[in-house]
Parts: structure tokens; C-alpha cells; sequence
């Protein structure tokens, strides 16, 4: 954070902005930062919906926090050690839920021992006979809690994943159809085989992702009309109800659909399948993503995680058609109510990986605050909102406008409703507008997320957030940067998204763009070359 009373680089601080009073224009608003815009002692208070659309007072974070990165090499032995190596009084919550799901994983495999040579090592069997075999339903209902409770990042051996029979009827499912088109396949699937099936697309995750991709659709189809009521006539599965079951199938579904968009290779599983099939394209698969999220969000409200997988779908300009700013803004907000939905379930993964992306999201314009110069030089900066209309001339809306005084405020207020009356596009930047960083907010958020990812890590998680995250080495380039000095605000390096995944990338301090392999000057040990 930069010193009291120092400048930022054009568009930063206003000259005396310290002594502004606070007046109420008729369609615009004036801030300054010494209003109480946040709550002392909340930390989030920055990210609640009623101050996402304000100016926030620059408050210090203590130290920027900066932990090593952990060590990317997936060893599920050394992880389930260390995670179950800790006292029970020193448990978090998130590890709490990760050890209960290892001892899911190993209850699986007791039934799994249990039955022995039950099926006579038949590695299909006939679903009605599976479903009347109460410890099978049982261990199906135990995969389906093990891996949503766990994210997905629970253990498991290639014994235990193989150690049961599947349904039958499964390999009858033979074609990926577009989500929404939402057409079974099959006749007759009742609650139970929901259960059954559902437990046989996690199962198939890692060795054929597309068929289980298959399966989920056809659940997906079955769902709309199903009973999930007649669960409770099962001991085994009457702990999950409809709204858990399909919050569950939307979890398997991004799984397998956000692993086939990256690695198109995973998209045909056999050779009589044809690559440019409709379903399997990007657009189609990142539109199925957002269907699921959108579910999530529905059936379990409370949740982080439908949140989250709505931010990722919106990173995604490449195939979701969004305007990059627009995207980075909705990026922000969602990943915003991500943050705050995790803090409320006590949840430190969705915390580290929401926050590092949220503030990655802050970096590319999330906060469309834009600086400029009125023609007398009088500094002021606008928050301005991205997705307001003035098709039928409605000039009744309200701009926050940072500014030294009322009347360069008014002048910039004239000039905001005079850019909408003209439908001047609200993603434009007009010559000598800049987009700022609030750079306290993004090292704030930042800490936020460092504190979560320090546990997880403690416990043998961090992987899981440094590998599942867009934007680490980019926010933590721009929180480490000493090529613009820390201020009240910073340049905005880029705007929108990156169209892939990079990491170990970061502005360039010379021309600002952002590749791969950029290497640092060996000079002034600052810019970014090729």
C-alpha cells in the first residue's frame, strides 16, 4: 500500500481529495474516502453487494502475505497421511469434511471385501439385481457423499475404484447429445437407479470420462419426471434427497464437461465417434457448465460452489460470447458472492480459490472504476456500471463520482448521462481514460484468500487450489510489482480474460501485455521481454 499523501499515475489521486465534502446530485453521486463506506472489523465488508457499487475507503491489510507455492506432485498416499495425522481439536472444518470422506472411501472398500466373490467378478450385472442388494446401494450412496462433501479431491485406490460391478444398462447409454436437448435413452429409471447410475459416472471419471459425461446426461433427461420421494423407503440412500441428488449430478456433470473443454483429446472415447459431434464442441460443452451451475445454485443455495463454477464459465470469453470487461465484472460479483458464501460455511477452499480469482478478476477492470481529466486538468474518477441502458431515455440513474469538488463533479456527471444519451457503448473507453485497480482491494481479497490456502496447504491441500485457480501468478505478479509504485490506485494491465490457461505470466512492465515465457530484464530487473 502505497504512503498517505502520495500519487498515483494518471487517473489516481485526486488533488485535494482529503478535504472534499460529501453533496448528492440529482442523478450522480460524489464519494470520498474517508466516508464510512466499510465496517470496521470486517474484512468482506468491501464485497457485500451494497458496496460493490461504491467507492471504498483504502484501508491497510497488514503485510502482503506470499507463502511458497506447494509442490504439484499428486501423491494420494502422502496427502490422506498428513490430513489424518492431525489432532482432532486442530481440525478445521475443510479438513474435517476431507477426513470424513477418506473414511467414506474406506467403508467402500470394507463392503467392497465384505461381498467378495458375491457377483463372481462379473464387471456388469443387471441393475435390478444391484439395486436389491442393500450394501451396494449402500456403497453407491457413500461415492456420491465422499466425492461432493470433498470437492472431488478425495482419495481413491484403483482396487476400490474397480472392486464393484456396474449397472448393466450403463453401456446402453451410447450417445452424448447436447444438454439441452435433455433426450433419455433409457426406459424405466426410478430413484434408485438414479442413485446407482450416478455412483457409476463418478466411478468412470478417470479411465472414460465421456461415458460418464453420457451418463449424467441421461440422468440429467430422467430427473425432470423422476420421484425422488421413494428414497426414503431405503435405509441405505434416504440421507439424500432430490435436491442434494441433482446438486450432485451438476457436480459430476462440470467435472466431466470443464475436463473435456481443456483436453480435447478426452472427447472421443472410441473410434466410431466423430469428432466434430455437436455436444462435444467448446461452446456447447462451456454452455452444459452453465447449465449445471446454474443448478447448483439452485438446489443448494448456500453453497460457494455453483457460484464459483458461474465465475469460471464467465473467464471463458473465448466461447461464451461476453464482452471481456462486461466479463470481468461479472467475474467480480459472482465470485464475490462466492467469497461470502464461503466464509458463512466455514469453507477454506472456496475461499483461497474464489479469492485469488476474485482479485485476479479486480486486476482486469472487475471494478470499472475509470479515471480521466476535464478539460481544466481537475482529476475525477467514475464508477461506472457496465450493464446500464438508456434505450428509452431514462436519465434517472445514479453514477458515483470521486471528484475535488462539486463542480467537477457536476461536469463529469454532465458528461456520464450525456455518453448514455447517446448511446455511447458502456465498455467504451473514450481517449484519455484509463481503467483503475483499487490496489487495496485486491491485496485485501488477496490475504483473504493467502490466509485460507496457508491451512489447506498445512494439511496437504494446497495443490488442489494452486492447480485449480486462473489467476494466481498474475494477481500475485501485480501485488509485487515495483514497476508502478502501490497507490490508492493502480493501471488496469489488461482487460478481459486470457483466452487459455497460463501460469508464471504476468504483465509485461514495458508494454503491459501478458504471455508466455516472459522473461525478466537482467538490467532493471523490471520489465518483462520476450
Amino acid at each position: 500500500m502505497g504512503k498517505k499523501g502520495k500519487k498515483a499515475k494518471s487517473g489516481g489521486k485526486v488533488k485535494g481529495q482529503q478535504h472534499q465534502q460529501h453533496a448528492v446530485l440529482p442523478t450522480h453521486e460524489i464519494n470520498n474516502n474517508n466516508s464510512d463506506s466499510l465496517v470496521d472489523g470486517d474484512e468482506l465488508a468491501f464485497i457485500q453487494k451494497d458496496k460493490r457499487g461504491q467507492f471504498c475507503k483504502p484501508t491497510t491489510n497488514g503485510p502482503l502475505l506470499l507463502p511458497k507455492k506447494t509442490n504439484m506432485t499428486l501423491d494420494a498416499q502422502a496427502m490422506q497421511q498428513k490430513l489424518l495425522s492431525i489432532p482432532t481439536k486442530k481440525r478445521t472444518p475443510t479438513a474435517e469434511r476431507l477426513i470424513q470422506a477418506e473414511k467414506m472411501m474406506d467403508n467402500i472398500g470394507k463392503l467392497q471385501l465384505d461381498r467378495k466373490d458375491y457377483y463372481n467378478n462379473e464387471r456388469f450385472v443387471d441393475i435390478g439385481t444391484l439395486k436389491a442388494d442393500e450394501s451396494y446401494v449402500k456403497e453407491c450412496t457413500l461415492w456420491i457423499q465422499a466425492f461432493v462433501s470433498s470437492d472431488f479431491h478425495v482419495g481413491c485406490t484403483k482396487s476400490v475404484l474397480i472392486g464393484s460391478p456396474m449397472p448393466e444398462c450403463s453401456i446402453h447409454i451410447t450417445s452424448l447429445r447436447p444438454l439441452d436437448i435433455n433426450e433419455p435413452q433409457l426406459m424405466n429409471v426410478d430413484a434408485l437407479s438414479f442413485v446407482v447410475l450416478l455412483a457409476t459416472a463418478i466411478r468412470m471419471i478417470h479411465p472414460q470420462i465421456r461415458l460418464s459425461l453420457q451418463i449424467v446426461y441421461e440422468l440429467h433427461a430422467h430427473a425432470l419426471y423422476m420421484d425422488f420421494d421413494e428414497l426414503q423407503q431405503h435405509e441405505e440412500a434416504k440421507e439424500i434427497d432430490e435436491s442434494y441428488l441433482r446438486f450432485a449430478l451438476a457436480w459430476v456433470g462440470i467435472k466431466c464437461a470443464r475436463r473435456m473443454y481443456r483436453e480435447s483429446d478426452e472427447r472421443i472415447s472410441t473410434p466410431f465417434q466423430n469428432k466434430n459431434d455437436v455436444a462435444i464442441q467448446s461452446n456447447t460443452l462451456l454452455k452444459s457448465i452453465e447449465t449445471f451451475a446454474n443448478e447448483q445454485c439452485q438446489y443448494k443455495p448456500d453453497s460457494p460452489v455453483g457460484y464459483w463454477n458461474l465465475g469460471w464459465v464467465c473467464s471463458q470469453v473465448k466461447h461464451n460470447g461476453k464482452h471481456p470487461w462486461k466479463a470481468a465484472n461479472e467475474c467480480y460479483n459472482l465470485l464475490a458472492d462466492c467469497c461470502l458464501l464461503a466464509e458463512k460455511a466455514d469453507d477454506d477452499y472456496y475461499r483461497a480459490v474464489a479469492g485469488i480469482d476474485m482479485a485476479h478478476s479486480l486486476i482486469i477492470g472487475g471494478k470499472p472504476i475509470v479515471g480521466y481529466s476535464l478539460p481544466d486538468g481537475e482529476k475525477v474518477q467514475v464508477l461506472r456500471d457496465l450493464n446500464v441502458n438508456d434505450t428509452d431515455g431514462n436519465h434517472d440513474f445514479k453514477t458515483p463520482i470521486q471528484a475535488s469538488n462539486l463542480a467537477a463533479a457536476k461536469e463529469a456527471g454532465d458528461k456520464e448521462t450525456k455518453r448514455l444519451s447517446d448511446r455511447v457503448c458502456t465498455t467504451l473507453l473514450e481517449p484519455g481514460e484509463s481503467i483503475l485497480v483499487p490496489h487495496w482491494e485486491v491485496s485485501k481479497i488477496w490475504n483473504f484468500a493467502m490466509t485460507a490456502y496457508k491451512r489447506l496447504d498445512a494439511i496437504g491441500q494446497g495443490l488442489h487450489v494452486y492447480g485449480e485457480t486462473l489467476g494466481w501468478d498474475q494477481a500475485e505478479g501485480f501485488l509485487t510489482s515495483k514497476l508502478v509504485a502501490p497507490g490508492r490506485y493502480m493501471p488496469c494491465p489488461q482487460v478481459g480474460f486470457l483466452s487459455i490457461r497460463q501460469k508464471g505470466s504476468f504483465p509485461c512492465g514495458y508494454c503491459g501485455k501478458v504471455e508466455d515465457e516472459m522473461k525478466q530484464c537482467s538490467i532493471c530487473k523490471k520489465a518483462q521481454c520476450k
